[in-house]
């Protein structure tokens, strides 16, 4: 392993972002402010090889006047399909600095998703990771009739000599740096001349929503909306050139692409790049990252992993270790203000957090992290409670695609537990009358590319971006979600229910992965339930019964441990919100079912739709 923490130039604070008009300005200030600093880091054969802002800005000037000699036009769309790594980063600020725009797709989409982006786009060029993403668009190349080009990453099982040529509709990203270096040595100026021309209200990036409830819609995000977002981020959020990120969520959604790759060009930082979600836990103790952005699905498997690491211990070592686990609530609470924490408790507490919580804070690798975030879908109370109880203080951050990912943020220094924050400086939010929540900032985009109808929807007359999720703020002034507009269900005796809470709730219990409260014109609630594998695998071995989900649908025991958390959940909710019945399904959801977006949350209609006969079932059976 390499030394990675070796001395570097001394750097002065970082300009704020407020002073360049897009964030290819940005990047060419930092390239030249920081030229022999790391900007990124990537893992090749267990080391992390670093890549300084000289070598990112030579990489992003060839990209750039190759996809210009290719005919690549100011305002073409260029899609970019591929798991995070550097070349993603490479390709995207190649495609803004030559004035066109980035449409990136998920990897995990079938053929036909990225068929409809690509062709919904118009996209002339395609940036792949390899082989399988290759296979997607030529498998509806026949559809894509703007598509001229497509480049692939990573040429390993590709035909060398059939993308060895750049003016083959197939090339290899060696072959358009090689392409864009010659244009270079007849007008190096290009790249500027480029960058120079992108107006600051040009659009930047067709970001597709991620398509719970419909076909994907690309919001319209300019260089004015992204360059507005990082603004008022940091006036919550400071950052600077000492600042790491760790990228393993999806890219193509804005709120990792916000954090980890234009919120390092805006800090100076760097941004190291996890080998895969697999390999996370492997991968953070060796970044450190200083923020840190997750959805709670991994702060989750975070706390499972603390959980057994003190198990595991020994004697006095497990011993104290419980015994901190224990006070972490209490200590919560009484910071909160609900309860006074004894004055012995609070000096064990105190003590065991510098020597057991430092232990567990630096084994997951967040012991250097000052700023830590959960998003993208709601965490339960209890398990930030639980985190903040190691020393772990998580905020929720709130926001959609369409506003370019922020729209309220707790601050670091000022976390209230149970909301997502207040509106950022600069960003008005305010509560329609019935209950929904309006947005109106710089952060909103344009509207959706190609739809009129829905653009409409989204934005009304007087600007105000329409969020679809209900909510209301606090005394304090800090928004809480309660749901989704369209995912509220009305019973049969008229009672409005939020689901959300309830399966959140639910989420929370042991053996449960997801969730989905049905309900809609119904007598009462039921719920489709899944198992979380890597806890139901230690229960089954530990009472001798078989390991797949699929045969244990049925079991007696552990029917009655997901009755007893059911019944957990009822008894702190009224009785209209019960869930009176429920089925466990034989398998988890996930991306490649198509029953989670690559954001992970679930799609409630497909599921809906999909478990259809299960339901039925659910309400013939007698209560």
């Amino acid at each position: 392993m390499s030394d990675v923490t070796s001395s570097v130039p001394t750097a002065s604070a970082p300009d704020a972002p407020g002073a360049a008009g897009t964030i290819v300005e940005l990047f060419r200030r930092r390239v030249v402010q920081y030229s022999d600093r790391v900007a990124l880091r990537r893992n090749v054969d267990g080391r992390w090889e670093p890549f300084t802002w000289r070598e990112y800005g030579e990489a992003v000037a060839a990209a750039t006047a190759g996809l210009v000699q290719l005919g690549v036009e100011p305002g073409d769309r260029v899609g970019l399909l591929s798991m995070n790594r550097l070349d993603w980063h490479v390709a995207d600020l190649g495609i803004l600095a030559a004035a066109a725009v980035t449409v990136p797709v998920y990897p995990t989409s079938a053929a036909e998703q990225v068929a409809y982006i690509l062709r919904d786009a118009g996209a002339r060029v395609c940036f792949v990771e390899d082989r399988d993403q290759l296979a997607k668009v030529l498998e509806h190349r026949d559809e894509l009739a703007a598509l001229e080009h497509v480049v692939v990453f990573d040429t390993t099982d590709v035909d060398v000599d059939r993308v060895a040529d750049p003016d083959a509709f197939c090339t290899s990203i060696d072959a358009l740096r090689a392409l864009g270096e010659q244009r270079l040595v007849r007008e190096p100026e290009l790249p500027d001349a480029r960058a120079d021309a992108v107006a600051h209200d040009a659009l930047a990036t067709l970001v597709y929503t991620s398509g719970t409830t419909g076909p994907p819609r690309g919001a319209m995000i300019t260089h004015a909306n992204v360059m507005g977002t990082v603004d008022v981020i940091t006036k919550v959020v400071t950052i600077g050139p000492d600042d790491r990120f760790l990228s393993f969520l999806p890219l193509s959604h804005i709120a990792e692409r916000t954090v980890s790759h234009f919120g390092q060009i805006v800090s100076g930082g760097e941004t190291w790049f996890a080998r895969s979600l697999a390999t996370l836990a492997e991968d953070l103790p060796q970044c450190r990252p200083t923020i840190f952005f997750a959805v709670p699905r991994v702060w989750e498997k975070l706390r499972e992993a603390i959980l057994a690491r003190v198990k595991g211990e020994r004697g006095l070592a497990h011993a104290l270790g419980t015994r901190y686990l224990e006070l972490g609530p209490e200590a919560v609470a009484e910071a909160q203000g609900r309860a006074r924490m004894g004055v012995m408790d609070k000096v064990l507490y105190d003590v065991l957090d510098r020597v057991v919580g430092a232990r567990i804070r630096s084994g997951t690798g967040l012991d250097r992290a000052r700023v830590l975030v959960s998003g993208a879908a709601p965490i339960h109370v209890e398990l930030l409670e639980w985190l903040h109880g190691v020393g772990l203080r998580v905020g929720e951050v709130y926001g959609q695609t369409e506003d370019c990912g922020p729209t309220t943020l707790n601050p670091p220094d000022a976390i209230r537990i149970g909301t997502v924050g207040p509106p950022l400086p600069g960003v008005d939010v305010r509560i329609a009358d019935d209950g929904e929540i309006l947005v109106k900032g710089p952060n909103v985009c344009q509207g959706y590319f190609n739809d009129d109808a829905a653009t409409r929807e989204l934005i009304d007359a007087d600007g105000w971006m329409h969020s679809g999720d209900v909510g209301h703020f606090d005394d304090a002034g800090y928004l809480v979600v309660t749901d989704r507009k369209k995912d509220l269900i009305i019973t049969a005796q008229g009672k409005n229910i939020a689901p959300r809470e309830i399966e959140t709730r639910l989420r929370y219990e042991p053996l449960v992965s997801q969730v989905v409260v049905i309900g809609e014109g119904r007598p009462y609630l039921t719920a489709l339930i899944t198992l979380d594998p890597d806890q139901l695998v230690p229960w089954a071995r530990t009472r001798g019964k078989p390991l797949e989900p699929e045969a244990l649908v049925w079991d007696p025991d552990l029917r009655a441990a997901i009755d007893k958390a059911v019944a957990h959940v009822n008894g702190e909710l009224s009785r209209p919100e019960n869930i009176r019945k429920w089925r466990i399904l034989p398998h988890d959801f996930t991306v490649a079912s198509g029953e989670l977006t690559p954001t992970l949350k679930v799609k409630r209609n497909v599921v809906s739709e999909r478990y259809a006969d299960v339901i039925g079932e659910l309400y013939a059976e007698p209560r």
